[in-house]
Protein backbone atom coordinates (compact mmCIF):
# COMPACT_ATOMS: atom_id res chain seq x y z
CA UNK A 1 0.00 0.00 0.00
CA UNK A 2 2.83 2.42 0.79
CA UNK A 3 4.31 4.05 -2.31
CA UNK A 4 7.95 3.42 -1.48
CA UNK A 5 9.08 5.33 -4.55
CA UNK A 6 7.85 8.53 -2.88
CA UNK A 7 10.28 7.81 -0.05
CA UNK A 8 13.18 6.79 -2.30
CA UNK A 9 12.89 9.94 -4.42
CA UNK A 10 12.26 12.32 -1.53
CA UNK A 11 14.54 15.28 -0.91
CA UNK A 12 16.50 15.45 2.32
CA UNK A 13 16.75 18.99 3.65
CA UNK A 14 20.07 19.86 5.26
CA UNK A 15 19.02 22.97 7.20
CA UNK A 16 18.75 23.29 10.17
CA UNK A 17 19.46 19.54 10.25
CA UNK A 18 18.55 16.57 8.06
CA UNK A 19 14.81 16.12 7.54
CA UNK A 20 12.31 15.48 4.75
CA UNK A 21 8.67 16.33 4.00
CA UNK A 22 6.77 13.76 1.93
CA UNK A 23 3.30 13.69 0.36
CA UNK A 24 1.00 11.12 -1.23
CA UNK A 25 2.56 7.97 0.19
CA UNK A 26 -0.86 6.29 0.19
CA UNK A 27 -3.66 6.02 -2.37
CA UNK A 28 -6.37 8.62 -1.72
CA UNK A 29 -9.17 6.12 -1.05
CA UNK A 30 -7.07 4.13 1.42
CA UNK A 31 -5.76 7.22 3.19
CA UNK A 32 -9.34 8.41 3.80
CA UNK A 33 -10.33 5.01 5.14
CA UNK A 34 -7.34 4.99 7.48
CA UNK A 35 -8.28 8.45 8.72
CA UNK A 36 -11.91 7.45 9.29
CA UNK A 37 -10.84 4.32 11.16
CA UNK A 38 -8.03 5.76 13.26
CA UNK A 39 -7.81 3.66 16.47
CA UNK A 40 -9.91 4.86 19.41
CA UNK A 41 -8.98 2.37 22.13
CA UNK A 42 -5.83 1.44 24.00
CA UNK A 43 -4.39 4.92 24.54
CA UNK A 44 -2.70 6.03 27.75
CA UNK A 45 -1.30 9.35 28.95
CA UNK A 46 2.37 9.94 29.82
CA UNK A 47 1.76 13.05 31.88
CA UNK A 48 -0.10 16.35 32.11
CA UNK A 49 -0.15 18.16 28.79
CA UNK A 50 1.35 15.28 26.84
CA UNK A 51 -0.61 13.54 24.08
CA UNK A 52 -2.36 10.22 24.45
CA UNK A 53 -0.12 7.40 23.27
CA UNK A 54 -0.94 3.89 22.11
CA UNK A 55 1.94 1.53 21.53
CA UNK A 56 1.20 -0.87 18.70
CA UNK A 57 4.55 -2.57 18.28
CA UNK A 58 6.90 -1.98 21.19
CA UNK A 59 10.44 -2.94 20.24
CA UNK A 60 10.56 -5.07 17.12
CA UNK A 61 13.63 -7.03 16.03
CA UNK A 62 13.33 -7.77 12.31
CA UNK A 63 15.09 -11.13 12.80
CA UNK A 64 12.46 -12.37 15.28
CA UNK A 65 8.71 -13.06 15.12
CA UNK A 66 6.39 -10.05 15.26
CA UNK A 67 5.02 -8.94 18.62
CA UNK A 68 1.89 -6.86 18.87
CA UNK A 69 0.01 -5.58 21.91
CA UNK A 70 -3.02 -4.34 20.01
CA UNK A 71 -4.58 -6.81 17.56
CA UNK A 72 -7.82 -4.84 17.03
CA UNK A 73 -6.76 -2.72 14.06
CA UNK A 74 -8.98 -3.01 11.01
CA UNK A 75 -7.62 -4.81 7.96
CA UNK A 76 -6.34 -1.69 6.21
CA UNK A 77 -4.46 -0.46 9.27
CA UNK A 78 -2.99 -3.92 9.69
CA UNK A 79 -1.89 -3.82 6.05
CA UNK A 80 -0.13 -0.48 6.59
CA UNK A 81 1.65 -1.79 9.68
CA UNK A 82 2.65 -4.90 7.75
CA UNK A 83 4.13 -2.66 5.03
CA UNK A 84 6.19 -0.86 7.66
CA UNK A 85 7.64 -4.19 8.77
CA UNK A 86 9.04 -5.11 5.37
CA UNK A 87 12.69 -4.96 4.41
CA UNK A 88 11.53 -3.01 1.32
CA UNK A 89 10.33 -0.16 3.56
CA UNK A 90 13.61 -0.14 5.48
CA UNK A 91 15.54 -0.15 2.21
CA UNK A 92 13.53 2.79 0.82
CA UNK A 93 14.07 4.88 3.95
CA UNK A 94 17.73 3.88 3.91
CA UNK A 95 18.06 5.01 0.30
CA UNK A 96 16.67 8.43 1.20
CA UNK A 97 18.63 8.91 4.43
CA UNK A 98 21.85 7.08 3.63
CA UNK A 99 21.39 4.86 6.70
CA UNK A 100 21.54 1.07 6.82
CA UNK A 101 18.48 0.31 8.95
CA UNK A 102 18.33 -3.43 8.42
CA UNK A 103 19.62 -4.32 11.89
CA UNK A 104 17.79 -1.57 13.75
CA UNK A 105 14.92 -2.16 16.14
CA UNK A 106 11.59 -0.61 15.22
CA UNK A 107 9.03 1.07 17.46
CA UNK A 108 5.54 1.85 16.09
CA UNK A 109 3.03 3.88 18.06
CA UNK A 110 0.00 6.12 17.66
CA UNK A 111 -0.32 9.61 19.13
CA UNK A 112 -3.62 11.43 19.69
CA UNK A 113 -3.32 15.08 20.68
CA UNK A 114 -6.44 16.51 22.31
CA UNK A 115 -7.04 20.10 23.48
CA UNK A 116 -3.99 21.60 25.27
CA UNK A 117 -1.82 18.59 24.45
CA UNK A 118 1.66 19.42 23.15
CA UNK A 119 5.20 18.06 22.97
CA UNK A 120 8.00 20.34 24.21
CA UNK A 121 11.21 20.99 22.22
CA UNK A 122 13.47 17.93 22.08
CA UNK A 123 16.03 16.35 19.70
CA UNK A 124 14.93 12.71 20.38
CA UNK A 125 16.88 10.20 22.44
CA UNK A 126 20.46 9.39 21.33
CA UNK A 127 19.48 5.74 20.86
CA UNK A 128 17.08 6.78 18.07
CA UNK A 129 18.54 6.99 14.57
CA UNK A 130 15.54 8.50 12.81
CA UNK A 131 11.77 8.80 13.02
CA UNK A 132 8.98 9.02 10.48
CA UNK A 133 5.60 10.57 11.28
CA UNK A 134 2.47 9.91 9.22
CA UNK A 135 -0.48 12.30 9.62
CA UNK A 136 -4.18 11.49 9.35
CA UNK A 137 -6.24 14.68 9.76
CA UNK A 138 -8.45 15.39 6.74
CA UNK A 139 -8.40 19.09 7.58
CA UNK A 140 -6.44 21.22 10.00
CA UNK A 141 -6.52 24.96 10.71
CA UNK A 142 -3.19 26.58 11.65
CA UNK A 143 -5.09 28.48 14.35
CA UNK A 144 -5.72 25.17 16.10
CA UNK A 145 -2.02 24.79 16.95
CA UNK A 146 -0.91 21.16 16.98
CA UNK A 147 1.70 21.73 14.27
CA UNK A 148 5.14 20.16 14.08
CA UNK A 149 7.82 22.82 14.26
CA UNK A 150 11.26 22.22 12.84
CA UNK A 151 13.40 24.37 15.15
CA UNK A 152 16.72 26.15 14.73
CA UNK A 153 17.60 25.52 18.39
CA UNK A 154 15.95 24.50 21.66
CA UNK A 155 13.65 27.55 21.71
CA UNK A 156 10.08 26.68 20.71
CA UNK A 157 9.79 30.01 18.88
CA UNK A 158 12.93 29.55 16.74
CA UNK A 159 10.78 28.21 13.91
CA UNK A 160 12.38 27.11 10.66
CA UNK A 161 9.32 25.30 9.30
CA UNK A 162 5.82 24.66 10.64
CA UNK A 163 3.91 21.64 9.38
CA UNK A 164 0.21 20.87 10.01
CA UNK A 165 -0.84 17.21 10.48
CA UNK A 166 -2.68 16.91 7.17
CA UNK A 167 -3.73 13.58 5.74
CA UNK A 168 -1.27 11.83 3.44
CA UNK A 169 1.70 13.92 4.51
CA UNK A 170 4.71 12.60 6.37
CA UNK A 171 7.90 13.91 7.93
CA UNK A 172 11.22 12.13 8.41
CA UNK A 173 13.60 13.47 11.05
CA UNK A 174 17.22 12.35 11.30
CA UNK A 175 18.27 12.38 14.92
CA UNK A 176 21.25 14.57 15.89
CA UNK A 177 22.23 16.70 18.85
CA UNK A 178 20.62 19.71 17.15
CA UNK A 179 17.52 18.04 15.66
CA UNK A 180 15.21 20.13 17.82
CA UNK A 181 11.49 19.94 17.11
CA UNK A 182 8.24 20.47 18.97
CA UNK A 183 4.49 20.08 18.60
CA UNK A 184 2.59 23.23 19.53
CA UNK A 185 -0.36 23.02 21.96
CA UNK A 186 -3.71 22.11 20.44
CA UNK A 187 -6.03 25.06 21.04
CA UNK A 188 -9.55 25.00 22.47
CA UNK A 189 -10.82 26.03 19.03
CA UNK A 190 -9.75 22.69 17.53
CA UNK A 191 -12.75 20.62 16.46
CA UNK A 192 -10.83 17.35 16.21
CA UNK A 193 -7.86 15.54 17.72
CA UNK A 194 -4.45 15.56 16.05
CA UNK A 195 -3.82 12.05 14.68
CA UNK A 196 -0.33 10.64 14.11
CA UNK A 197 1.39 7.32 13.47
CA UNK A 198 5.07 7.36 14.39
CA UNK A 199 7.83 4.94 13.44
CA UNK A 200 11.20 5.07 15.20
CA UNK A 201 14.36 3.21 14.22
CA UNK A 202 16.49 2.45 17.27
CA UNK A 203 20.13 1.43 17.57
CA UNK A 204 20.01 -2.18 18.69
CA UNK A 205 23.29 -2.32 20.63
CA UNK A 206 22.66 0.93 22.49
CA UNK A 207 19.09 -0.06 23.32
CA UNK A 208 20.05 -3.39 24.89
CA UNK A 209 23.01 -1.79 26.69
CA UNK A 210 20.62 0.74 28.19
CA UNK A 211 18.21 -2.02 29.21
CA UNK A 212 21.06 -3.91 30.92
CA UNK A 213 22.10 -0.83 32.90
CA UNK A 214 18.55 -0.10 34.04
CA UNK A 215 17.72 -3.70 35.03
Amino acid sequence: MLDLNVIRTGIMQEVPYRWAFLQNLLPQKESLELSNNYPQEGFYKDGKGFPMRMVFDEIQDITKPRITDYPKLNNLWQQLVDDLHTTAYRAAVGELTGLNLMDDLMYIYFFRYDVENFFPPHPDSPIIRMVQMFYFNQEWDFNWGGCLRILKDDNADSVFQEIPPLLNTSVILMRSDNSWHTVTPVSKEATQSRLTLKVAFIKQQEYFAQKTISS
